[in-house]
């Protein structure tokens, strides 16, 4: 019987494995936090171990304690924050899966770009920075906009778009960050499922906005593809991708921009897509991407996978204090499957899950959706305005 280790950090609707791995099929062990061990019952597990904080080096010594007690087969995280510690347990045991180093092509940016140096991919010109001059050089070099960013990082944490000397920022260290060109264009997001060198689950999607943006306080909006010509370009384009950066039998969210006719490779993540997009497939589609995902990591297969002309729009707090929306409860619109409005709030602190409104979006085309997605967020950013004195209040439907 094989056996499978989780590295649980999660307790949501997405987390319970119980619904992914039949637990009498195999063994499952895991290593969770102790708070968010819901759905972890000793009666059909192996192993449990909690842990107060997922640390890598305890998370490792926990593992090696549970494959002296039985090899494993399999190591799971589907956490962003965990990937690095399942990598190292599998290159430590030697189990079947991403290594450190594999690990690191979908992590680090510039490793990202480093390997596709010799393959037909088109990325940004990008160097690595020790110091405040090397910024200056490389944008006087360019002699456009450039951004600079953490090697390392995820939701546009720690980017800035330098367009000028004054806009570069004075930092204790710039160790561990890059700078690369900025390219004009709309920045695009694939969400996908690769299981036995095919994808059984592709999407493509054009955002409205930008992460960066929405980080900034502006809303986030994210729209189906529909051009069967382009999503074409699209999966070839990702599968050169993941060709070079080893990427199989897991999930990807890869973000591209589209410059003058040519894509451009930005980054990828060797994970489920943030924010509302697994949450929007589950509702829309009637797909689990984590239960994908872990079956392709399992080596189960996987049929195809029709998808729907979906969206998502968030709506971040932009003022420092609490928000007010006046006179807004609920929007109106056919293609809307489901909204969550806090009429009003008392927090700024970043986040894609406790913001004052997310909306989901689901029609038969393209244009239909992305006008829904625009016009309601215009409503909202009208109807937005700054809250002293506050108190949370929720309004929800779908």
């Amino acid at each position: 019987m094989k056996h499978v280790l989780i590295i649980n950090r999660y307790d949501d609707e997405l987390s319970d494995f119980n619904k992914y791995i039949d637990h009498d099929a195999v063994h499952v062990s895991y290593i969770s936090l102790t708070e968010t061990m819901r759905y972890i019952t000793s009666s059909n597990c192996y192993c449990i171990a909690g842990l107060e904080q997922l640390n890598e080096e305890e998370v490792l010594d926990q593992a090696k304690k549970i494959y002296k007690k039985k090899p494993i087969d399999y190591v799971i995280a589907i956490s962003e924050y965990d990937l690095d510690a399942a990598a190292r347990i599998r290159t430590e045991l030697n189990i079947v899966g991403a290594t450190v180093e594999d690990n690191l092509l979908c992590r680090n940016k510039k490793k990202m770009k480093d390997a596709l140096a010799h393959s037909t991919v088109r990325y940004p010109k990008y160097a690595e920075v020790s110091s405040h001059q090397d910024i200056e050089k490389f944008l006087q070099e360019s002699g456009s906009a450039i951004i600079l960013k953490p090697q390392v990082g995820a939701a546009s944490e720690g980017v800035i778009k330098i367009s000028e000397l004054a806009d570069i920022p004075r930092l204790s260290s710039y160790s561990g960050y890059e700078v690369e060109e900025f390219v004009e264009g709309d920045i695009y997001h694939v969400d996908a499922i690769i299981s036995d060198n095919k994808m059984p689950y592709f999407k493509v999607s054009k955002y409205i906005n930008t992460c960066l943006d929405f980080r900034n306080g502006a809303p986030l909006g994210s729209v189906t593809i529909d051009n069967s010509e382009f999503i074409q370009k699209v999966e070839r384009f990702t599968l050169d991708v993941c060709k070079f950066l080893k990427l199989k039998d897991q999930a990807i969210h890869l973000e591209f921009i589209e410059s003058k006719g040519e894509l451009v490779f930005l980054e990828v993540g060797g994970r489920v897509g943030g924010g509302e997009i697994p949450f929007i497939t589950l509702r829309n589609e009637s797909v689990d991407l984590y239960e994908m995902w872990i079956k392709a990591a399992m080596n189960i297969p996987l049929e195809p996978v029709n998808t729907k002309i979906t969206g998502f729009l968030m709506m971040p707090n932009p003022y420092s204090s609490g928000f007010l929306f006046n006179g807004i409860k609920e929007l109106e619109n056919e293609t809307i499957t489901y909204q969550l409005i806090q009429e009003s709030g008392d927090h700024n602190n970043f986040s894609y899950e406790n913001i004052p409104a997310k909306i989901h979006f689901m029609g038969e085309s393209q244009i239909q959706v992305e006008d829904a997605i625009k016009n309601s967020m215009k409503i909202l950013q009208s109807a937005i305005c700054q809250n002293h004195h506050s108190s949370l209040s929720l309004s929800e439907s779908s």
